[in-house]
């Protein structure tokens, strides 16, 4: 949880309110509007301060986007923007609209 609790203020928040339970429990925290799958692949970047974005494709890269957001990971929004905007300039343009709604 350290590593949680340095990496996302919005997590630092969340866990912080959340107290971890003596009785050696789980304790469950509910993400805003943030599907699993895409949890993981932020986790794997939290962890290992890294993610490689050639094997999604450009509506995973803007929730991975939108994740980031909403979890207050500064430091990666700009890489996916940037990746973004240099390879999947077609699809954005055909998408506009579900950019526009983030």
């Amino acid at each position: 949880m350290v590593i949680l609790n340095y990496r996302s203020p919005y997590l630092r928040r969340i866990l912080s309110t959340n107290k971890k339970k003596n009785d050696g429990t789980l304790t469950h925290i509910k993400l805003p509007n943030i599907l699993p799958e895409i949890f993981q692949i932020i986790l794997r970047y939290i962890y290992g301060g890294r993610v490689s974005l050639a094997e999604y494709d450009a509506s995973d890269i803007i929730k991975i986007l939108d994740a980031a957001n909403k979890l207050s990971l500064q430091e990666i929004i700009p890489y996916l923007q940037s990746f973004l905007v240099k390879n999947k300039t077609n699809w954005m343009k055909q998408n506009f609209i579900l950019i526009y709604l983030l």
